[in-house]
């Protein structure tokens, strides 16, 4: 994917199906320092979440998307860990 006022590749490496979720995983990234940018498939006229319609899909800068990956899955290893 690209956004018009920015020619570097994008790619999706995760989609949060609430906002609680978007705002933790877009937090741990911009603590890292990774750029990230959101395509929302929500539709505002609708009062809650269901399925895709939910849906926020988090990119980052192709180059960054390895490194971010790694940083996602460390952080729910820890999580999960902790359980």
């Amino acid at each position: 994917m690209r956004w018009s006022e920015d020619e570097r590749p994008w790619e999706r490496i995760y989609t949060a199906f609430d906002e609680v979720e978007l705002h933790l995983i877009t937090g741990i990234l911009s603590g890292e320092g990774i750029t990230y940018r959101v395509k929302s498939g929500r539709v505002s006229q609708l009062p809650f979440s269901h399925s895709t319609l939910g849906a926020v899909e988090i990119y980052v800068p192709r180059s960054m998307a390895p490194l971010a990956k790694r940083i996602l899955l460390v952080y729910r290893n820890r999580s999960t860990a902790k359980e």
